[in-house]
Order: structure tokens, then sequence, then C-alpha cells
């Protein structure tokens, strides 16, 4: 226990308490302190309805004018009309008038909900609720650059008698936010970074990082760092340790940071579980066209009390046993390239370096930096010295730093890894341990990393795919992830002369092998699966100096990396060796079999298996894949029977092939199934036989395409047999007949 009175001096109000953790309490202390004070400044701005039940949220769509030069009224840009997704439904119900081209809304449950889908579609343009002509989304971006780009409040969220209820927006809701727009703010005018398309507002107009938030929310902001300025001028008074004050006014600074992710116009309202969600799910800011604004003083998701929960949950999470017996830790502020300790001074070095170009760290930071800023600035002068991040020495590779070159943008990557590495392993000690996480599934990424670590003296020796990820929730709205992160624990490299590439190629399969087989095992399945199997593959071509073709040439990392995707495809596909597009089903089905799954990792297992086509264009264009929003399971044969002459082109893939077998054998068809064979030379083992078999091996046995795929192999020597018989026949009938045209002439 210790005493409040040692920290502050006698005490609050001369009292001596003692408490299990006196950072938690004094946080709390502190941010109710400021709350409080929020709640004198802007109680007013979130009344209460006709029906007296406190507002938890209210939710806004995005206006744009219709492009139809005749209608020219405001769409309400909406995703989706659903509140609330689980049973009983809730929605809004549009109402649209056609003289003054204004849309209402009221609320729908139950059997009354009778419209679901919104007037804008995720990829797509918006579609007109009086007119019904679309609205392109290159001229939604044009209204908005033009300043043409409005907000409707729809509808308000309130406390109900099981939770959250809804209710229509009332004059004193619009009221208390024209109330909002009169109070003059200081918005962040730091500039959003353009050329940048993770954070993409900037093709709809908003330029600065304060035009992320409406009015009401700017206020609520500003009325938060003025409270906490108040809160650290008293703090001065009370608590005489200047560094506790220090981290005591840093908690209170991110406290707030985690207030305005929540309390912008770019969060995310999910219906399933009536919540409001950051943006920052998916390490970017997508654009968004319809958002809940939550009331930062309610106690509901996203607000300020809930995030100061959070907080001091983890605070207290983090609490040691014994922290007197603890070591005090030292943190450093700088480059990893060019750290202040003396060599072999550190027992081991544990690092996640920046993946490449799948995450802007610093222009996403600088969302929370220009808060920061306001809130602890002053706190810190030399940390906030510049308007925003800093961003010269980050090492990442985006093209928009180096005036749209991606050479240069790769060389500054692989040159600042190299040098971490290198700066890593001076100050490492003996056995110089250094343990790399990677969670990137480009070629170019692996690449980079791994020159740098060749560069840097240091080559794998061990590898481990290890789960790190959060189970995928705004993960799975779009964005490219891979849930299993590649720790490589690297030693000093010891290299040893040429080696042929026959060689490498024989060691690298079987390294692979062991490793997908291990893996497996383990539970790791799709794109983390062949992504684990790259550190396996490194550590064999990292023991050499130079990997040689039999002409002498070297043999570069990415061909390397090549060779190890194919080892784990052909291992995962077993005997099974056709085109790519029959192997690709084959690898997913025996990877996840017909169960649904996120349509990111068919994107990752097409991309990561070495294919260069755009997924999306192989999915559609094959057909192997059926798409239902971010889902996608492997399409079977009732998905796949209708398309145009499956199975009949010149040169199919066999999968095509073999659902075309298992068509007309389900429609009873035998003799254009023998001659169907006969034609495209499928009577004889090979791949066409192989897929067959190794899909009865994976199908699930209650599948239509199990019991097809399981006749069509039982008959299959009979229908070789009916089909050598009938090629005997076509050959001895048309030798008959060319003997009796001869004879004419």
């Amino acid at each position: 226990m210790v005493s409040l009175e040692q920290k502050m001096g006698g005490g609050q109000n001369g009292r001596k308490i003692n408490v299990s953790n006196i950072l938690v309490h004094d946080f709390e202390y502190w941010a109710n302190r400021v709350l409080d004070r929020v709640r004198q400044k802007i109680k007013h701005l979130y009344p209460a309805g006709k029906d007296g039940r406190p507002v938890l949220a209210y939710l806004w769509a995005r206006t744009v004018p219709c492009s139809n030069p005749s209608c020219q009224g405001q769409i309400p840009l909406l995703r989706s009309l659903v509140l609330r997704s689980k049973p009983p439904k809730i929605a809004l119900k549009l109402r649209v008038n056609q003289e003054e081209k204004k849309a209402s809304f009221s609320i729908a449950r139950g059997e009354a909900v009778t419209r679901t889908k919104g007037t804008k579609r995720a990829r797509g343009p918006a579609i007109c609720p009086y007119c019904e002509q679309p609205t392109s989304e290159e001229e939604i971006r044009i209204a908005g650059r033009s300043g043409q780009m409005g907000q409707q409040m729809v509808c308000v969220v309130v406390e109900g008698a099981n939770g959250k209820d809804y209710r229509a927006v009332e004059n004193v809701d619009l009221a208390a936010y024209a109330t909002a727009e009169g109070i003059a703010t200081e918005s962040p005018r730091e500039l959003i970074p353009q050329n940048q398309w993770k954070i993409g507002q900037w093709l709809y107009g908003m330029k600065t990082w304060g035009e992320l938030f409406n009015q009401r929310q700017l206020v609520a902001l500003q009325a938060f760092v003025s409270s906490l300025h108040e809160a650290l001028a008293a703090m001065e008074k009370s608590l005489p340790d200047k560094n506790y004050r220090l981290a005591l006014g840093l908690y209170l600074g991110l406290w707030i940071d985690r207030v305005a992710s929540f309390n912008n116009s770019f969060t995310r309202w999910r219906s399933s579980h009536q919540k409001s969600e950051t943006p920052f799910g998916g390490q970017a800011i997508p654009m968004i066209w319809d958002y809940p604004e939550v009331n930062p003083l309610a106690d509901t998701s996203g607000t300020a009390s809930t995030q100061l929960r959070y907080m001091l949950k983890i605070i207290e999470h983090e609490q040691p046993p014994d922290a007197a017996s603890v070591p005090q830790p030292t943190i450093l502020l700088g480059n990893a390239a060019s750290l202040p300790l003396s060599s072999d001074t550190v027992d081991c070095v544990v690092t996640d370096p920046p993946y490449y170009d799948a995450i802007s760290y610093s222009d996403l930071s600088d969302f929370f930096y220009v808060w920061l800023k306001r809130t602890v600035g002053s706190l810190f002068p030399d940390v906030f010295a510049t308007p925003l991040t800093p961003k010269t020495d980050e090492a990442t590779s985006f093209k928009h730093r180096h005036d749209g070159s991606t050479e240069r943008a790769q060389i500054h990557y692989r040159r600042l890894l190299r040098e971490s590495f290198a700066e890593a392993l001076r100050i490492a000690r003996v056995p110089k341990l250094l343990t790399v996480m990677f969670a990137h599934q480009s070629t170019d990424a692996w690449t980079a990393l791994i020159s740098a670590l060749f560069e840097a003296g240091l080559s794998p020796n061990a590898t481990w795919p290890i789960a790190t990820e959060m189970p995928k929730t705004a993960l799975a709205l779009g964005t490219a992830s891979l849930e299993t992160s590649v720790t490589v624990t690297c030693r000093p490299r010891i290299v040893g002369s040429a080696v042929s590439f026959k060689q490498v190629r024989g060691e690298i399969a079987d390294v692979v092998k062991d490793s997908v087989e291990r893996f497996w095992s383990y539970g790791f399945r799709g794109a983390d699966l062949l992504v684990a199997c790259y550190g396996p593959a490194v550590g064999v071509f990292g023991k050499y100096e130079r990997v040689e073709r039999a002409d002498g040439t070297p043999v570069g990392i990415p061909e390397l990396l090549d060779l190890a995707r194919k080892a784990a495809r052909e291992t995962i596909a077993g005997e099974f060796r056709g085109d790519r597009i029959s192997t690709l089903y084959y690898v997913w089905a025996n990877l996840y079999g017909v169960a649904e799954q996120a349509w990111d990792d068919a994107r990752l297992v097409i991309q990561i298996g070495g294919d260069q086509d755009d997924a999306v264009e192989v999915a559609r264009g094959y057909g192997i894949f059926v798409i239902e929003g971010p889902k996608c399971r492997l399409a079977v044969l009732q998905d796949r029977f209708e398309r145009p002459n499956l199975g009949g082109d010149q040169d199919p893939p066999h999968i095509d092939m073999l659902h075309r077998c298992m068509l007309l054998w389900r429609e009873e068809k035998r003799q254009e199934l023998v001659q169907y064979l006969s034609e495209k030379d499928l009577l004889e083992d090979g791949p066409f036989w192989k897929l067959a078999q190794s899909l009865f091996e994976i199908l699930p046995r209650d599948l239509e395409d199990w019991k097809l795929v399981n006749a069509l192999l039982s008959e299959r020597h009979t229908l070789r047999s009916e089909g050598k018989s009938a090629t005997y026949r076509d050959t001895q009938q048309g030798l008959f007949l060319d003997e009796k045209i001869s004879k004419k002439t």
C-alpha cells in the first residue's frame, strides 16, 4: 500500500489515504476532475428530447447534390438503413418529399422493416432517392472538393429500457447543434498528406486534420483541452514531484486522444453490436459516408468514461505483483539506426520493423499528434517541436515521400532497415540473438527485409509463426492483413562458399515440406501458412555466400522466395500437379474446404501463390470463388454449372473439365461424358484424375460434389474402356471412309 500523502504532500483536503496503485488512483481522480469541468462547459449541447431519455449518440449522413441536372436533390449517403441487425431488427425508414427534394427519417421496427439497403454502394455510385439516378464516386469527390458536401442528422440513439433505443430527430436536436456551430473553435489546421491512399479524405476536399470532425465534436475536444490545462495548473500546487506530474499529464493526454478517436466524423456504427467504432481498425482512415457522433459525456461505447475505465484496467493489469522489486526501466526516444547504448550490453533484441508500404505510421499518427500537441505539448516541448510527426527518417517505402519514385522509396527502406539491424547486432551480447517479427505478404517487402538482414551480417536461425493479431473485426471490412506474425530468430551470419541453384532448390523443398507439416499441425492455414514457410527457406540460402545457376549467374532473393512459395503450394497440393487455376482451387479446398472464409484470405492466397492476376478478376473470371460481401467460399458445381461453355475451351483448366464431367454424370449423359473424356485426352492417368482423387479425399461426404467425384472415380476404368472402344471405332470408321473415297477417286 502507498500513502497518497507521500506523493501529494499531505493528501487531498489534509486526509491520508492508502491505495494499492497510486497511479490508478491519481489518474482516475484527475481525469474525473477534467470530465466534470467539461460537463459544465458543454452539457447543454446534448439535450434530451421530448421523451426525456438521455442522448447517447447522433447518427449522421453526409450529403451531396444529385448529378442529374433536372433533379439536384440532396442525397443522404447511407451504407445501410439498419440500426440494429439482431432481432428485433430496427432500421431507418426513408421518406422522400419529391416537390421540395428533401429526405426525412423515421424508425421502423420488426416486421415494419421493409428496406435495409442504403443509398451508397460500398464501391459504386450513390442512388438518388428522388430520381433514382446514379451519382458516381468521382462526382461525389468533385462535390466534396467544390464545397457541396454537407451532412444531415438522420436519427438519435437514446437510453432504452434494455440498452440502446432510437428515435427520430427533433427540433431540440437541431437547435443544440446550431448552438455548437455558433461557438468559436481553433480547429487543427495541420495538413492531411495528399497522394496517400490510406488517408484519402483529401480526395473529397478535406485538407486539414480539423476537417475530420464536425463542429460540435471540435467544441467538445476544445473543452477537454482547456479543462486539461486547468488540471495541469492545479497539479503544480498539489503534486510536488515534477516527473510524476509529467507522467500523469501524459496519461491524461493519451486519454483525450482516445476520446478523439471515437469523437470524429469517420467512426462507424456497427449495427450487430449497436456501438461506435474508431476508423483505425485497418491501419487507415477510410472514407465514411454515415457516422455516429457520440455524446462524450454519456456512459456508453466510445465515450470519455468508457475510455477512462479501459485505460485504468490496463494500468492496473500491468502493475507487477511486487513493484518495489522491479528495476526501473529506461525508455529511449530516438532513431533505431543510432542507439545511445554501448556495444555488447543488451541480452536480447526483439523488434517488429515497419511493414514496407503496408502501414503509413507517421501519417496516421498525425491524427493523434495534433491533439497531443494541444494537450501536453507544453510538457514535452522537444518531442512536439515539429508541426507534425517527423517523417524523413521513417523506415517505410512510400513513394509519395520520394517525389513519386518507387525505386528511391525502396532504397530508403532497405538502408534504414540495414542500419537498424547492424546497430542492434552491435549492442547485443554474445550469442547476439536478434528476434524479428514480420507479418507482410509482399515479396518486395520480404526481399527488402532479408536483404537488410544479410547486409547487416545476420541470418535466420529459427522460425515460428505466432498468432499476434486480434480476431478480424474492422480488418475484415476490406484490408489485407495476415493474422500471424512470422517470428524469425537471427544470429550472426556465417556463410560458406557459393552453392548451386539445384542444390539449394532441393534443400528448400525439403525444409518447406517439413515446415508445412509442422505449421499445419499447429493450426495455421491459408496465407499465414504459406508466408510462415519463408523463414525456414531463408535459413537455407542464408547459409551460403552466393547461390549460382549452372552458368555462374547469381540467383536473387525474390527468385528464392518464389521457390519457397511454390514448394509450400506443392506440399499442400500433394500429388496433384496441374494448371495454376486448378492448383489454386485444390489448395484452397485443402486449406478450408467449402466453409465460408474472409475474402481477404482468398486474395492473399492468390497473390502469395505467385499469380500476378488481380484477385477479383481471378475469382470472377474463372468463377472459382463465390464472393458475398467481405466473405467468400469455394465455388462448387452448383455455383459453376451455368458458366458458358464450361470446360469446352481450347485448353480449359482441369477444374473446369472435372466439373463438366460431374455435370454430365449428374444429367446421366454417359455417352457425351465418354466422348468428352476422349476428346480432351483424359482417359489415361494424369492431373485430371489426381484432382478428382484429391477432392474425393478432402470434400465433405454429404456434399453433392463429393458424391459425383466418387461416382466418376468408381467408374473410371469402365469409362476408360468405353472411351478407348469408341476411339477405336471412330478410327476404323474414318479409315473405312477414307478407303471408300479413295476407290471412288
